[in-house]
């Protein structure tokens, strides 16, 4: 079922929901959309409602004037509080970074999960932003996926390969010019460490075993501002564990849950 939820600025989100249970707002990174859970989304039905959101700019939800991070916290904490009382919140990568934000801005929230996020100028530098803004303009869009989960996820040789070779390959290609917006915001952002101290949450921090470096960085710098926070470890992945290990992502959110 797909419902919408109306942020502050008057930008529709889109929610797919599935499954019946407690409920749990799914964030995706860049670059993808709702369908980045398609694999996990399975695995958790049977205990939970499942809320996977496009993100402002993609899929069926629409998008504002400009961008700022900050829009999209209050989208999050939007859906977060349309999905009722004891909605959990899991985001994964840059989407990780937005739900950090919106956890901000919820007076409660039982449980949050962060997988990998950014914690601000680790993922790609200016010049290399330039250069997937060209490959935009040229129609490279095969060309800036590659370099994208080769450079920031990353990806081996096989890994991106296998993935230029599956369905969801188009579908990152159509979403592909948000990702120099999200990057430039990622650029400039710093984390605000004595904000995320204020996070009184339970908070479960994912870490790929594989992942590169920037994403151990940035889980250490989250997990340590953030004081109720616990790091798991998944092992033998990296940065895209929603997709080869979503049995094992699951199991830890539902391991994490309250009940």
């Amino acid at each position: 079922m797909l419902r919408h939820v109306t942020s502050p600025d008057g930008v529709s989100i889109a929610c797919e929901l599935s499954g019946e249970g407690m409920p749990l707002v799914l964030v995706h990174g860049a670059g993808s959309a709702r369908w980045s859970f398609e694999l996990v989304r399975p695995e958790l039905e049977s205990g939970f409602t499942v809320i996977a959101i496009d993100r402002r700019g993609r899929g069926d939800s629409t998008d504002g004037q400009g961008y700022e991070v900050e829009r999209e916290y209050e989208d999050v904490a939007a859906v977060v509080r349309d999905a009722g009382e004891g909605a959990l919140l899991v985001g994964h990568s840059y989407g990780g970074l937005i739900a950090a934000g919106a956890a901000q801005l919820l007076d409660e929230l039982p449980r949050l999960v962060l997988y990998e996020p950014p914690m601000g100028g680790v993922l790609a530098g200016a010049d290399l932003i330039d250069r997937w803004e060209r490959l935009i303009r040229e129609g490279e869009r095969d060309l800036l996926l590659r370099e994208f989960f080769r450079d920031v996820a990353g990806y081996g040789e096989d890994e991106i390969g296998e993935l230029a070779r599956s369905p969801v390959w188009e579908r990152r290609k159509r979403v592909s010019p948000t990702l120099p917006r999200e990057l430039r915001a990622e650029l400039a952002f710093r984390l605000d460490r004595g904000a995320l101290a204020r996070i009184t949450t339970p908070t479960l921090m994912l870490l790929g075993s594989e992942s590169p470096d920037w994403a151990r960085r940035s889980t250490d710098a989250y997990s340590e501002a953030i004081a109720n926070a616990e790091v798991r470890i998944l092992d033998g992945h990296g940065h895209g564990a929603t997709t080869s290990g979503p049995g094992l992502v699951a199991a830890e959110i539902a391991r994490f849950s309250p009940v």
